[in-house]
């Protein structure tokens, strides 16, 4: 082979060679690895958990509206509070479209700095009259949602709002500090309260009771309103306000437009958290029993009241317990023992006496009550007369005369001395 054949055949060989090393580097387009890329790709994907963020924040829809209950009621910027409270009474709006007795019980407790020494015992009479409130809204079947607002120089957002009464949990303590902003809570509360749903309702009553130690000495929003919110409130028919204020409030209250029997006063001295107490029981007790009577609000709940209660329905739940007794007309003022001794040449029996009553009494829970109906002189005794007073059975209570309609009120006298008064009447048991 000549070296010219040589030199072709080897540039040919080469040029192969060259051609052959150069078809890996073509396919390096292929290498490019676009699909390496992929998995870059994927990384939307890989964001999906960052996009289920705002999913992952459902968990803390509790806790919002947990925040909506402890948030201010009226809170800067608007009316989201108001909303707020109106979600919370969600349950109570679908109770009132049911056409059901509906109750709203709003607890308005004070807590300035001069409540410091009792603030235990107020938490005490408080969670009592929770079981209350349970125990009332059991046995009438009354759907019941309770709100408590507590106050110092202002008005806290509610602990609770609008609740149902089988979820509201205990109190366990208050803070007390600052001043008495009173006419505020309760402002605020018709406020907060007349914008749940089912307000306006026929079926649908509230009471507000407001406990107070002191007088209003701080109020700034409702000061000047305070008087014609409570009116148009109670106009309406389904608003009853008591107040348990210091001796010397009444006036202030009665201008105010509250009646006289939702009035009562106390004091933090002695037992005087614990007779609070009972008379809340009491109040209580008036409000549920006169609901179920087909009332909507109450103007005795601190009194004795007969007023709305006709002789029909007293003499279809009472035994007429008339021959049991003999009536002695007092005409002087007297002992209970000489005058019945005189009266009736015989020797007294302790707790025979029934003596009228005219003025605050303390009905212990073993003594008796006797009706007497003025028309036909009718006498009806028995546990069933406290339950038309608004009395518990078995709890003793500080009772004091209101409207009692067509009936006289008379007290089972366990005493050998106790003065009646002239002009009233004693009943004697007969032997």
């Amino acid at each position: 082979m000549s070296t010219r054949t040589r030199t072709t055949t080897s540039k040919t060989t080469a040029s192969r060679t060259t051609t052959a090393a150069k078809k890996p580097a073509a396919k390096k387009p292929a290498a490019k690895k676009p699909a390496a890329k992929k998995p870059a790709a994927k990384k939307p994907a890989a964001k999906k958990p960052a996009a289920k963020k705002p999913a992952a924040k459902k968990p803390a829809a509790p806790a919002t509206k947990k925040a909506a209950a402890k948030a201010p009621s009226t809170p800067k910027g608007g009316g989201r509070g108001k909303r707020d409270l109106a979600a919370l009474a969600k349950l109570s709006g679908e109770a009132a479209a049911s056409g059901a007795l509906v109750n709203h019980v709003v607890f308005v407790i004070d807590r300035s700095g001069s409540m410091s020494g009792i603030r235990q015992k107020v938490v005490s009479v408080f969670n009592s009259q929770l079981a209350e409130v349970k125990k009332n809204a059991e046995a009438t079947g009354q759907a019941t949602f309770v709100t408590l607002y507590t106050f110092h120089s202002n008005v806290d957002a509610p602990r609770f709002f609008a609740k149902p009464i089988a979820e509201v949990e205990k109190l366990g303590s208050i803070s007390c500090t600052g001043a008495t902003a009173l006419l505020d809570a309760t402002g605020q509360a018709i406020v907060d309260l007349q914008g749940v749903p089912g307000a306006s309702a026929d079926n649908v009553s509230f009471i507000v009771l407001v406990l107070t130690d002191g007088h209003e000495n701080h109020s700034r929003k409702y000061k000047s309103k305070i008087q014609s919110m409570i009116q148009a409130a109670q106009n309406s028919g389904r608003w009853t306000f008591a107040f348990l204020t210091p001796k010397g409030g009444e006036a202030a209250l009665l201008r105010f437009g509250i009646p006289a029997g939702n009035i009562q006063t106390w004091t933090t001295a002695g037992k005087g958290v614990q007779t609070m107490g009972q008379d809340l029981q009491r109040g209580l007790q008036t409000f549920y029993d006169a609901r179920q009577k087909g009332q909507r609000a109450v103007v005795g709940v601190f009194t004795t009241n007969l007023a709305q209660v006709s002789v029909e329905a007293v003499s279809s739940s009472m035994s007429d317990s008339t021959d049991a007794f003999v009536r002695i007309p007092v005409t002087a003022a007297s002992a209970i023992r000489p005058l019945v001794e005189a009266e009736l040449r015989t020797k007294y029996q302790a707790g025979n006496g029934y003596y009228e009553l005219t003025k605050p009494e303390l009905v212990q829970e073993y003594k008796e009550i006797a009706i007497v109906d003025k028309a036909s002189g009718k006498v009806y005794a028995g546990d069933a007369a406290r339950t038309h007073l608004g009395l518990p059975v078995g709890s003793r209570i500080k009772v004091k005369p209101g409207d009692h309609g067509a009936f006289s009120i008379f007290v089972q006298s366990t005493s050998v001395n106790r003065k009646l008064v002239p002009g009233t009447t004693l009943l004697y048991k007969k032997a």
